[in-house]
Order: structure tokens, then sequence, then C-alpha cells
């Protein structure tokens, strides 16, 4: 038990180790890459400006801008193989800028001029994407573990708090459950509706009675009916239509008999007139 608390004291205090370190590297490179702008402002350096000038200012940004970025990494916590990735980075882009100070300006030429960019790119961009890199780990993987100090020095953790809680809340469910109780209602205190104490009455049904000129009429236009819900009625109309369709055709017949008996008599008449005039 001693043993496992002295090397996890040890592991905590070489990671706050690493992470100073980290922290005095950020600020010396912040310091550099500061004089290195300032330089450049106050000299006014351009491409004809004095080798020496342009050597300095370029050693103090590179230099600079590779700290920062050593020292971002050193106090974030790395994977595995972390450590040897900023180790190797930063020593790829402080190597190039130590090529580019022994060759400038007599030898700096191409193709070394590719080499040495090139070698100062990569370190540099390492260092960028492993930084990005850990710190999109941290936001997958990493999750809080806040905790609640009780009576007692006891650390509660979230699991542990949530458990309490379903578990109240589940008693408390449970026993509101075992008091609930329903009253049943007596039978007299069942109070009938209206629909209940009312009884239906008999229907009588009463037809129809229609004016008879009203009927006269529908009953000559069989066009026009009257809309009614009573067989009897249509029945009878359709009878005294019948009826009345007969009575015409033999009042026309006998009209025509007598119309040629008047005709018949009327031209008698006239001729025994003639006769006795002449």
């Amino acid at each position: 038990m001693v043993g496992n608390v002295g090397t996890q004291h040890r592991i905590l205090k070489h990671g706050a180790l690493i992470y100073y370190v980290g922290s005095a590297i950020f600020a010396s490179g912040i310091a550099l890459l500061a004089v290195g702008v300032a330089f450049v402002m106050m000299q006014e350096i351009h491409y004809k400006s004095e080798p020496e000038e342009i050597l300095l200012s370029s050693i103090f940004i590179g230099v600079g801008a590779t700290m920062i970025l050593a020292g971002i990494n050193m106090m974030m916590k790395q994977t595995r193989y972390g450590y040897y990735i900023v180790g190797a980075s930063t020593f790829a882009s402080l190597f190039a800028l130590l090529v580019f100070t022994y060759n400038y300006p007599q030898k700096w030429y191409y193709p070394l001029i590719n080499y040495v960019l090139a070698l100062y790119i990569v370190g540099f961009l390492v260092l960028v994407g492993n930084a990005f890199a850990n710190v999109v780990l941290w936001m997958i993987e990493g999750e809080p573990e806040a905790v609640v100090r009780k009576e007692g020095g006891r650390i509660y953790t979230d699991e542990e708090i949530e458990r309490d809680i379903e578990d109240a809340t589940r008693k408390s469910i449970e026993l509101s459950a075992s008091e609930l109780t329903f009253k049943e209602p007596r039978a007299e205190d069942v109070r009938y509706g209206r629909v209940f104490r009312e009884t239906r009455g008999t229907t009588t049904r009463i037809k129809d009675n229609l004016d008879e000129v009203t009927s006269l009429v529908k009953t000559i236009n069989p066009g026009e009916r009257i809309k009614s819900g009573s067989a009897e009625i249509e029945s009878a109309s359709k009878n005294l239509v019948d009826i009345l369709r007969v009575g015409s055709v033999k009042k026309s017949k006998s009209r025509e008999i007598k119309d040629k008996i008047m005709g018949m008599m009327e031209r008698f008449y006239s001729l025994i007139t003639v006769k006795r005039n002449g």
C-alpha cells in the first residue's frame, strides 16, 4: 500500500514537473517571438537588408514559434508516444534553423533551401497536429468526474449519486402506491339522470290531410307529385288519375256522336225548309 502511494506520488510529481517545464518553454518562446517581431519592425527588415539582420530576425521568430508549440504540447496530457513525437518534431525544426544559420548567406542556394525549409515545416506541422489530436482525444474520451463530499470525508461519484436518487424515487413511488386507497360509492348515493327517470310514450300515426284542389292539380299533372312518406296517398292518387283518364276518353266519344246527330238533323231541317219555300 505504501509502495503504491509512493509510486502515485512520483507519477504526479513527474507530471507536474513536465507541466512546469512546458510552461517555461512556452513563455520563453513568446518572448523570443516578440523580440523577433520587434526587431523586424525597428530595423525595417526587407529583402535588401543586411544578411546579419535577416539571419538574426529569422532565428528569433523561428525558434520562438517552435518553442511555443513545444511548450503547449508539454503542458497537455500526452499519449503513450506523445512526448517522443514532441521531442522529435522540436528537434527537426531546431535542426533546420541550425542548418540555416551555418549556410546563410554564402551557401544559401537551391536545393539546400528546399531541404531546410521542408524540414522546418514538417516539424512545425507535427507539433500543431499533435496538439490538435490531443485536444480532440480529450473531448471524445474525457468524462467529467464531478464528486460531492459528504459527512465523514467520504467522496461520492456521479454514478453513486444517480443510483441513490433512483433508489429514493422508487421507494417514494412504492410508498405512495401502498397508501393509495379508493372509496367505493354506495348504491343509495348514486343519482340517476333524467333518461333513467322518464318512460317512453306510445306513438300514434295520423294520416295526412291534403287539400282537395292541390290533390286534383297533382293528380291531373302526375309529374308534380307531393313528396310524402305515405304509400296510401300515392296509391290513391294513381287510381284517381286512371279514372279521370278513362272518363275523359268516354266523354270525348259521346260528344263526337252527339255532334254527328245534330249535324244530320240540321241538314234534314234545311232540306225540308227549302222544299216548302219552293
